[in-house]
């Protein structure tokens, strides 16, 4: 029953992108061969039976294993342990993650090479992961930490080329997925549990939103000491396979690589260092460490098959439909924008993650649908500017300063829990449904008004997408905050004047 429901739940989640990509085929608002809509549609189940896999594996095993790590190695008392394990967990995660992959596939830079842009994000996950659960353990203010930080990121924006600050914010983006995010949400949960003394529900938050900003201020820095402009690799946009659908899946899967062997690759270390941490410090039974093992068999079953479909079908495909769009019907481009970014966010399973984990810390009193909606109305107007963006070919600064200028403001005013909440979304959001759909849509359309600066104009006008998806979560989930905020404060001054009102009518009899 349970994975039945969660096939029901990764079909509700894929079905609104397919839904666009078939309304805008049979419409005609978008130049479509009928093979490419057979390729999505193909594909998108895939992805659909892959993310069933995967949940279900990062379930019993991803998110049990955070709640272990997190749990004992605070209890352990030791600072120096601490840094160690987490480090060394957040960098296992991160390489792992299916939609770091997927940037590092397009992010064609010829001054990072995807093995060194992977390795040093995954880096900056693992120290900002200990930095995070330092802050948590110490109880100290998650706001003022990340002003500080984000205040360091802005200043290495002022010292590098700009061609190179888009695709460092995207890192940021994607580091926290459908892998990474049951795991630091557990781990968060874990501390705070653990943690003696007086604790908030929002010190469960907090830590998606540190290993969101590390990965950012690591690749700025490769690019301060890269002095070269950043260009893409124009000719990995039409390198797409002319063999038959099967031949394209063998292709992708076998080899060195291929999926079969990456996902291997990236998987077994987290496996690996969690059994010699259970030897030596949990030592759960034969029976519930089996579960886990086979746990992240399904992980790995549903990454190879999620990550194979997106690279022969969701690559490829969404990016000839942002060319295709933006040359034939360029006056409803940013609305189309908009709609796959609503549908993207239905579509991200750590959103779902997010919002469950979101109704049982606060014990349902925020709305799982409240949160969801939010999310997804954010990541609309977030994918509706970059698609202007990418159209008019503004500076990506101009939205990323007073954005988050204005989200720090919200959160001095907001409860801290909505702030924490808000945070960890931005981080959320931009999964593998932006990573895989949008950030190929918007290279397309990229490419298609700018061929002949495509190389240039890729890096500065199409990569930036996923950073805008990172900040917007955390203006409307905070804006939610304060609208819930006010709307208790007029409740309770109403319940106020009515007891005042019902007090002087009393008649008092001496």
């Amino acid at each position: 029953m349970e994975a039945l429901k969660k096939l029901k739940n990764s079909f509700f989640a894929v079905l609104p992108l397919l839904v666009v990509v078939l309304v805008l085929y049979v419409t005609k608002t978008v130049s479509f061969e009928r093979k490419d809509v057979v390729l999505f549609t193909v594909n998108a189940l895939i992805v659909m039976v892959g993310m069933t896999l995967f949940s279900i594996g990062a379930e019993s095993s991803m998110q049990k294993m955070g709640e272990l790590v997190g749990s004992t190695a605070t209890k352990k008392r030791s600072i120096v342990f601490l840094v160690i394990v987490f480090f060394l967990f957040g960098l296992f995660i991160t390489v792992a993650e299916p939609d770091l992959n997927v940037l590092a596939t397009q992010a064609t830079d010829n001054q990072i090479s995807k093995v060194i842009l992977m390795v040093s994000v995954g880096v900056g996950v693992g120290v900002f992961l200990v930095v995070g659960a330092l802050r948590i353990l110490f109880q100290k203010s998650l706001k003022v930490w990340l002003l500080g930080f984000y205040g360091i990121m802005f200043a290495l924006c002022c010292l590098i080329d700009y061609s190179h600050i888009p695709m460092s914010l995207d890192s940021g983006g994607v580091t926290t997925g459908p892998i990474t995010v049951p795991f630091i949400l557990a781990v968060g949960i874990g501390i705070a549990s653990s943690r003696a003394g007086n604790k908030s529900d929002a010190d469960s938050f907090g830590l998606v939103a540190f290993s969101s900003i590390g990965p950012i201020l690591v690749v700025l820095i490769l690019s301060l000491i890269s002095k070269k402009p950043a260009l893409y690799d124009v000719e990995s946009f039409n390198a797409v396979g002319n063999n038959s659908i099967f031949k394209n899946y063998l292709n992708s899967l076998l080899g060195l690589n291929g999926t079969l062997f990456k996902v291997a690759i990236s998987t077994l270390p987290i496996l690996i260092f969690f059994l010699i941490y259970n030897l030596f410090y949990i030592r759960l039974t034969g029976r519930k460490l089996l579960g886990l093992i086979i746990g992240v068999v399904f992980v790995y079953a549903g990454l190879v098959l999620f990550l194979t479909s997106v690279e022969v079908g969701f690559l490829p495909v969404c990016r000839q439909l942002g060319k295709n769009l933006v040359l034939g019907n360029e006056k409803v481009f940013v609305l189309v924008g908009a709609a796959l970014g609503f549908a993207a966010a239905l579509a991200e399973p750590a959103v779902h993650v997010l919002t469950n984990q979101v109704s049982k810390v606060s014990d349902g009193t925020i709305s799982k649908t409240a949160v969801l909606l939010t999310i997804s109305f954010g990541n609309a107007i977030a994918i509706g500017l970059s698609m202007l963006r990418v159209k008019l070919g503004f500076n990506l600064m101009w939205i990323i300063v007073p954005g988050y200028i204005f989200s720090f403001f919200l959160s001095f005013i907001v409860p801290d829990i909505y702030s924490a909440i808000a945070f960890d979304a931005g981080g959320v959001v931009s999964g593998p449904m932006n990573s895989t759909f949008i950030l190929p849509f918007a290279i397309g359309a990229c490419y298609a008004l700018h061929p002949e600066e495509a190389s240039t104009k890729i890096m500065t006008d199409a990569f930036g997408t996923i950073g805008v998806v990172a900040l917007m979560p955390l203006l409307m989930i905070q804006l939610l905050g304060l609208s819930g905020s006010i709307r208790i404060a007029n409740e309770r001054r109403v319940a106020r004047r009515r007891t005042t009102d019902i007090n002087d009518n009393q008649i008092i009899h001496f």
